[in-house]
């Protein structure tokens, strides 16, 4: 059976604000390269909040340029239901990467805060990439409020990690959104040990699912 980097061919790793400022970035980030090496990813993409601090950014690049395969970049805006990101990003160009706007919702997000940004944002020529939706509790209770925001014409970044269940049938219900093409990009969600039960569990879970219909490699 193939590596999950084999058919993903891009790692992205999310990156959060509590492990960019963890002390102990440093030794987390050497387990990163353990991971990429053992799922023997191709490139690999590195996911940040847009307002990270310039000596933590000095400090992924340098680890970047150490790696064997290539690496970049990549910002994302952390949203609640109060954010008017889609306004922000016309005021900011630089949040957005080429034609994509990343975001990473809390964890009570609302869809009513979302429906008409996917507008504003695409009258602007700018495409949605939600990151990590089934972070979001009311979302991951059915597959439908998925749908639904694929329909309005946001895409989605899926981990398909346990530590995000979609009830007791998360395997199934991941294989379906997969299947219904509702997952744009495949997103490493954390820092894993390889050694660690959870990424065994999750990488099991994770190549049910790509494994079960076609799946794109990712790109962005």
């Amino acid at each position: 059976m193939k590596t999950i980097g084999q058919l993903l061919k891009k790692d992205y790793l999310l990156l959060r604000v509590s492990e960019l400022a963890s002390p102990d970035l440093a030794s987390r980030l050497i387990l990163h390269a353990q991971y990429l090496s053992f799922c023997d990813f191709s490139e690999f993409r590195l996911m940040i909040p847009f307002n990270t601090p310039q000596d933590i950014i000095d400090v992924l690049n340098k680890w970047i340029s150490q790696q064997n395969i290539p690496g970049a970049i990549r910002n994302y805006i952390p949203v609640d239901n109060k954010s008017k990101f889609d306004t922000e990003v016309i005021m900011n160009p630089e949040l957005s990467f080429k034609d994509w706007i990343a975001i990473l919702p809390t964890p009570d997000f609302h869809y009513e805060s979302l429906r008409k940004k996917i507008w504003n944002l695409s009258m602007g020529g700018k495409a949605l990439l939600i990151l990590l939706p089934e972070s979001v509790t009311s979302w991951r209770k059915s597959t439908s409020t998925f749908k639904r925001i694929h329909l309005k014409g946001a895409n989605m970044a899926f981990s398909g990690s346990s530590l995000f269940p979609m009830g007791w049938f998360h395997k199934r219900q991941l294989r379906e959104i997969h299947q219904y093409r509702l997952v744009h990009m495949w997103l490493t969600p954390q820092i894993y040990d390889v050694n660690s039960a959870l990424f065994k569990k999750d990488m099991a879970i994770k190549l049910d699912a790509i494994t079960s219909y076609d799946t794109h490699p990712n790109d962005l």
